[in-house]
């Protein structure tokens, strides 16, 4: 669920949550459901004993991570929402996701979330993110199908959040977003940060869906930067 813990986790004690259903947490897709995620992070704090978490979240993650921050204010001193739909009710974002559900079908994971320089200046850092999907068991050990309509299913209208939540988010809050992510645009994120008290956008120029991969030194600056001015000032 967190980006870039490797370089934050030489100043700051870093988790990385393998989502249910992905990477090693091989789950039955019945369990793909938000309260379950939201439990599954809760128990994992609650077993590391932390009682104050920022969260970083990708994608996913940050859809996730806006769950926490509503649900466990108390716990929440911070949340870095990194090209992340969040799973909220905004009409063009949902008009993306169902575009390319019908167009990009036989598209590679790369091609469709990776922005342009990334492709054509780290070709070979492109061809390592395309390998993600093999680490991910409900990707390639069940039918695409199944795995398609999972997904889909989170994002059933009864499945998401209204717009007007996100001002009652009380934590500090960073969206970062690609310049060229092909799901969230600059504007939607903009429009976030309008609700959220303690907020602000970074837009991180060229990159796609996956700016903590595709510009990490820039990525990194901002994370740090806002964690410590934000959440853990010295």
């Amino acid at each position: 669920m967190t980006a870039g813990s490797r370089h934050i986790s030489k100043r700051y004690t870093c988790i990385t949550a393998d989502i249910r259903c992905f990477g090693r947490s091989a789950a039955r897709l019945t369990e793909f459901q938000w309260p379950q995620l939201l439990q599954d992070v809760q128990q994992l704090l609650e077993q590391e004993k932390i009682e104050r978490v920022a969260i970083v979240g990708q994608s996913l993650g940050g859809m996730i991570g806006l769950r926490m921050a509503l649900a466990h204010p108390a716990l929440v001193a911070g949340f870095i929402a990194s090209d992340t739909s969040l799973s909220i009710d905004h009409p063009e974002m949902l008009q993306r996701i169902r575009d390319r559900q019908i167009t990009q079908k036989a598209v590679t994971v790369e091609q469709r979330s990776l922005g342009r320089w990334f492709l054509e200046n780290e070709p070979e850092k492109a061809a390592l993110y395309a390998q993600i999907n093999h680490f991910n068991p409900s990707a390639h050990s069940l039918p695409p199908e199944q795995w398609g309509q999972a997904l889909a299913d989170m994002m059933r209208p009864d499945a998401l959040l209204p717009m007007d939540v996100l001002g009652d988010v009380k934590c500090p809050t960073l969206f970062v977003v690609g310049s060229e992510d092909p799901i969230v645009p600059v504007s939607a994120m903009q429009e976030a940060a309008e609700l959220v008290a303690d907020s602000s956008v970074a837009v991180v120029q060229d990159a796609g869906h996956s700016a903590y991969s595709e510009k990490p030194a820039e990525y990194n600056k901002l994370a740090l930067s806002f964690l410590e001015r934000c959440v853990y000032p010295r």
